[in-house]
This record gives structure tokens, C-alpha cells and sequence, in this order.
């Protein structure tokens, strides 16, 4: 708040204070659209390959961007990122694992790529139990996952023995702690795909149970995640909200969504302390707007032309390494 012209003014306002439950809305989807994906791909590999696709050539022109533009947003409240912070966000793995590796510090370019770890691990365990325990197994492994997390958690606090710490340790490093989203998200395709009420029923007791758990049991952002939850489940049914949520101006928010949120945390505050000296008589109030909108332009090209592009040329790369591995294959024998 001390960095921003309008210190914390409008900290209060809900959609600011609880903004950050839509990603445990994203999460919701994810469980939803992932399911959806598995059922349509033959194999693991290309499963995985295809999860990879669909990130990494906007992570890699969100990430060199950041990078690039670092010394001109001074004002960044991460600072100037060194060359080795591309590592977490180009991989998918967060920073601390790197740092672990490396055995020197990597903080990452965005705080909020956070998710998007979140996110591959997700990608990962999902695509592991799908392909080699069964389909069926899906959403009651993701369940017992959540559930165990949140035991383990309590346990932990009250306990010294070194298996539950190390068991602690480990979904924490797993992130299980947001896997009720993915499970409910999950539950919720089972009751699109099927209309058994039961599969509804279940889908929304899990997200009861994540969302009384999403803000270390705190009222008011447990209340905020069920009434997002809500939206979500009452979505699967009502032609009406369908209708609303389909409409020009929200798709082509989901549209460049993804690159907006990989480059406008750092960025944005940095502008809005920017602009000031170049928009004085203009509110301050207007300055994240003006930013955004911005922010919006840039991303709205990465994900129109340049991500697309990226793909392509990273699809033919493939495609001329598996014709010359099988080129390879026909001569050794």
C-alpha cells in the first residue's frame, strides 16, 4: 500500500480484498477441463505433452518480456530479477525446488506464477492416476489426496513424531492442500457428463469442504469461495447463466486471461506509481485501470499471434525430430 499512490484506500472493497479466490475458482475449471482432456487423449506422454503445449509458449514470451522490461518498471515490488529467475516459470517448477537443486537462490519472476506450479504438479498426479490406476480412480484419489492433506496439517501442529512432519513436508511440496478444487472441478464433469445428481451433490460437498478450508478457516473468505463455488455448480445447470457468461466482453477476457496474469503483477504496480507523474489530474482511482487496459493490449497480441506462432514452430520442431528418430530407427537396423 506504502508504493501505490492511493496507499490503501479501497483495501476493504470485497472484489479487492477477496480477489485472490479466483484462482481457487481457476482451480474449480481446471478439475472440470482437465478431466475433459484426459478422456480424449490415448497415452500419458501425449497427455502431458499436450498440457505442456498449451502453457509454455506464452509463459516463454510472458517470461523474456518481464525480463526484458525489469530496468523500465523500476518500481517493481519483486526488483529486477537476475537471469536464473527464468528457470521456475519456463519449467513450471517453483522456485524453492530450484533453489534446492541449484543450491543458490531463484525467486521466480511473478509471485503470482505461484498457480501455475500449482497447476503442473495437478497436471501431473491427474495424468498419473487416469493412465495407470483407471478412470474410475480419478476423483476419489484427488479426494483422499485433499482430505489427507488437511489431516496431516492438523496433525502436524500437535504432534512430534518425524514421519508426520516428513508426510507434512511432502503435501505441502505436492500442493494436496488445493487438490479439493481439482476433485470437485472433476465431480462437477462426471455430473455434466452423466446428469446423475449424486455426481452434483458430491462435487459440491468437496468444494464445502475447500472452501471452509481456503482461508484457514476464516469466515468471510470461506463465505466468498462457496458463493464462487455456487456460481460455478449453478452454471452446469442455468441456460441463463450460461448465456451471461458466454457473452463477447467475458470471453474475450478468458481469452487473453492467461498472459494478462503471467505479466500484470509486477508491471501494473509499477505503472500505476508511474503514471502519476505523466496523468496528475486524472483520479488516482483510474491509474489500475489504465494500466490494466495496457496490460490487456499486450497480451491480447501475445495470445492473437505471437503464442500461436510459438506453438507452430514448436509443433514442426517435434514433428521433424520424430521423423528423424524413425529415419534413425529404419537405418541402425
Amino acid at each position: 500500500p506504502l508504493l501505490v499512490p492511493y496507499g490503501n484506500t479501497y483495501e476493504m472493497f470485497p472484489l479487492f480484498k477477496l480477489g485472490w479466490l479466483g484462482v481457487q475458482l481457476f482451480f474449480l475449471i481446471s478439475g472440470f477441463v482437465i478431466f475433459m482432456t484426459l478422456d480424449k487423449t490415448e497415452c500419458f506422454k501425449v497427455y502431458i505433452y499436450k498440457r505442456w503445449l498449451r502453457l509454455f509458449p506464452a509463459m516463454l514470451l510472458a517470461s523474456i518480456l518481464i525480463y526484458l522490461t525489469a530496468p523500465i518498471f523500476n518500481e517493481r515490488p519483486a526488483g529486477e530479477p537476475y537471469i536464473l529467475d527464468l528457470l521456475p516459470g519456463l519449467t513450471f517448477i517453483e522456485p524453492s525446488w530450484w533453489s534446492r537443486l541449484v543450491g543458490v537462490k531463484i525467486s521466480g519472476l511473478e509471485g503470482a506464477f505461484w498457480s501455475l506450479y500449482v497447476e503442473f504438479k495437478f497436471y501431473v498426479i491427474a495424468g498419473a492416476i487416469y493412465y495407470f490406476l483407471g478412470r474410475r480412480y480419478l476423483v476419489p484419489t484427488l479426494v483422499l489426496l485433499f482430505i489427507s492433506s488437511i489431516f496431516i496439517s492438523i496433525v502436524s501442529n500437535n504432534s512430534e513424531m518425524r514421519v508426520i512432519h516428513l508426510s507434512e513436508k511432502i503435501s505441502s511440496a505436492l500442493s494436496l492442500q488445493h487438490f479439493g478444487w481439482f476433485a470437485a472441478g472433476a465431480a462437477f464433469y462426471i455430473y455434466h457428463q452423466s446428469k446423475t445428481e449424486k455426481w452434483f451433490i458430491f462435487a459440491l460437498s468437496i468444494s464445502l469442504l475447500s472452501s471452509i478450508f481456503v482461508g484457514n478457516l476464516s469466515i468471510y473468505p470461506a463465505i466468498a469461495a462457496i458463493m464462487v463455488s455456487g456460481l460455478f455448480a449453478i452454471s452446469l445447470k442455468s441456460a441463463l447463466i450460461q448465456n451471461v457468461l458466454t457473452n463477447r466482453i467475458l470471453l474475450f477476457l478468458g481469452f487473453i486471461s492467461y498472459p494478462l496474469y503471467l505479466i500484470h503483477e509486477n508491471a501494473m504496480i509499477s505503472m500505476v506509481i508511474k503514471l502519476p507523474a505523466f496523468l496528475s489530474v486524472v483520479p488516482s482511482f483510474f491509474y489500475p485501470i489504465i494500466s490494466i487496459f495496457l496490460l490487456s493490449v499486450v497480451s491480447y497480441g501475445i495470445a492473437k499471434k505471437y503464442e500461436i506462432l510459438i506453438r507452430r514452430k514448436i509443433e514442426d520442431g517435434f514433428t521433424i525430430l520424430t521423423k528423424l528418430n524413425k529415419a534413425l530407427q529404419r537405418t541402425s537396423r
